[in-house]
C-alpha cells in the first residue's frame, strides 16, 4: 500500500496528461497583520545565527570518485511516505515531512510528531502526486515553511511560527503564496533559500497541457521562482533583480522557464549554482546547472525533453538555444530522478565538491570532474524507494525513503 502510493505519485504521474488546462490564479497574497499565536503557548521563532559559507571546492575526478568506500548509516526507521527533511537554524535535531501532511522532529531515532496539516493538505489519491512535498526554515526569522497541495486544487506555500520547543503553531499559519493546479500532479517541488534570504520554489507543470503552462509567462507552472516572503504578515514581494521585473508579459516572480516536474533542487552556496533534478516524461531523466548569471534561462519543456526535441507542445514557441541538461539517463519502467546537493561536508574529503544525486528506485550518483562523463555510482546498499536528499548544518547528506527509514552517507568504517 505504501509502495503504491509514491510510485503513483512520483513515478506513473510523468504518463498522466490531461487534455484540458485550468487557470492558474496565482496570488500575492496581500499583507497582513501577523497570526496571534495559539493556546499551545508558542511564542515567536527565534532569530538564528548565522550559518558560515563552506569554501568552493572543485569536483573531484571521477577516478577519485570510483575508489570510495561509503556506507549508508540507518539513523531511523520511519515515519513513512516520508517527503522532505531540513534544520532549523540553531537546532541540530532534523525535521521530516511526510505526503500527507504531518511534521516530525527527530529526537535520536525516534521520530516526534509535532504538527498534523492533514487536514489541510489533499488527501491522497491513486496515480497522483499531489500532497505535503516540500519544508525548509526561514533563515531570517525562523519560521517552518510548507509546500503542499490542498482541498481546492491549490499549491500553497505557508510558514509556522516555531516555539522555543521546537514545535511549530499552528495558530500562526501565515499564506505565503498560492497558485491553482489544473492537474493530478507535478504541482510542487522542493523550497529553498539563498545566501540573500529569498524564496526559491520549484513547480511543475501542473500535468494538464501538454506542457504548455511550462512556457506560458503569465502563469507559475512549470518555473522556477524566486520570491522574499513577509517576515511581519502573510504573502511575498519580489526581488527587484529578478529577470522578468518590468517585463508586463511576464510574471515577476519567475526566475527560469521550461521545466516538467523539477521535484528537487538546490543551491551551492559557495557558487550560488542551482542543480535541478527534473523528471522526465518517456524518455530522459535529466539534470541542469544553472549559474546565477544565466537569470531567465529558458529550459526547453515541452519542445525537449532532455537533449531529445519531441515538440510536445507548439502552443508557446521555445528558443533554439534552451538550455541543455549536464546529465541525462534513459528512465525504463517510469524512474524518476531525485535532485540532490554538492557535497560540501567535511567527513569525507574525497566526494567534496561533487553532485551527489539519484534515482527514485536507485542507485545513488556523484557526477566529478567532467560532468555526464564522470558520473559513478557510489555503491551505497540501500533499500529502493528513495523520495529525497537532504543537507545538515555540517553540509553531510542524507537519505529517505518511502518506507524503509532514513539514512545518513558516511565513510565506510574499517
Amino acid at each position: 500500500m505504501m509502495r503504491n502510493r509514491w510510485v503513483s505519485a512520483v513515478v506513473v504521474l510523468p504518463l498522466l496528461l490531461a487534455a484540458c488546462s485550468g487557470g492558474d490564479d496565482t496570488a500575492q497574497v496581500s499583507p497582513a497583520a501577523s497570526a496571534a499565536p495559539s493556546a499551545s503557548g508558542a511564542a515567536a521563532s527565534p532569530v538564528p545565527s548565522v550559518k558560515p559559507t563552506p569554501s568552493a571546492v572543485a569536483p573531484p575526478p571521477a577516478a577519485r570518485l570510483a575508489k570510495l568506500k561509503l556506507t549508508a548509516t540507518k539513523v531511523a526507521d520511519g515515519p513513512e511516505l516520508l517527503t522532505s527533511i531540513a534544520w532549523r537554524p540553531g537546532d541540530r535535531k532534523p525535521y521530516v515531512a511526510d505526503q500527507e501532511g504531518r511534521v516530525y522532529r527527530l529526537d535520536g531515532r525516534k521520530a516526534v510528531s509535532v504538527l498534523d496539516w492533514t487536514a489541510e493538505v489533499v488527501d491522497w489519491l491513486q496515480d497522483s502526486e499531489r500532497g505535503l512535498m516540500g519544508m525548509t526554515f526561514d533563515p531570517v526569522d525562523g519560521r517552518l515553511v510548507l509546500g503542499y497541495r490542498d482541498n481546492a486544487n491549490f499549491t500553497r506555500v505557508v510558514s509556522f511560527a516555531v516555539g522555543a520547543d521546537g514545535v511549530p503553531d499552528r495558530g500562526s499559519a501565515r499564506e505565503i503564496l498560492k497558485a491553482r493546479q489544473p492537474g493530478l500532479g507535478h504541482n510542487i517541488g522542493q523550497l529553498a533559500f539563498d545566501a540573500d534570504n529569498n524564496l526559491w520554489i520549484s513547480l511543475g507543470d501542473g500535468g494538464a497541457s501538454r506542457g504548455a503552462d511550462a512556457q506560458d509567462p503569465a502563469k507559475l507552472l512549470g518555473k522556477m521562482l524566486r520570491i522574499t516572503p513577509n517576515r511581519s504578515g502573510t504573502g511575498y514581494t519580489v526581488p527587484k533583480d529578478n529577470p522578468f521585473v518590468g517585463d508586463d508579459k511576464v510574471r515577476d516572480e519567475i526566475w527560469a522557464v521550461g521545466l516538467r516536474n523539477p521535484f528537487r533542487f538546490s543551491i551551492d552556496h559557495p557558487t550560488g549554482d542551482i542543480w535541478i533534478g527534473s523528471v522526465g516524461q518517456d524518455t530522459y531523466e535529466t539534470v541542469y546547472r544553472l549559474k546565477r548569471g544565466q537569470a531567465g534561462a529558458n529550459l526547453g519543456w515541452p519542445r525537449w525533453e532532455g537533449t531529445k526535441e519531441i515538440n510536445f507542445s507548439r502552443k508557446f514557441k521555445v528558443p533554439d538555444d534552451a538550455v541543455m541538461p549536464v546529465h541525462q539517463y534513459k528512465h525504463k519502467g517510469g524512474a524518476a530522478v531525485i535532485g540532490g546537493y554538492v557535497y560540501r561536508g567535511k567527513a569525507i574529503p574525497d566526494l567534496a565538491g561533487a553532485y551527489v544525486f539519484m534515482n527514485f528506485y536507485r542507485p545513488v550518483w556523484a557526477m566529478g570532474k567532467g560532468g555526464t562523463k564522470a558520473v559513478v555510482e557510489l555503491g551505497l546498499k540501500l533499500p529502493s524507494l528513495l523520495t529525497s536528499l537532504g543537507e545538515d548544518p555540517d553540509g553531510e547528506l542524507w537519505i529517505l525513503t518511502l518506507r524503509d527509514g532514513i539514512y545518513k552517507i558516511e565513510p565506510q568504517r574499517r
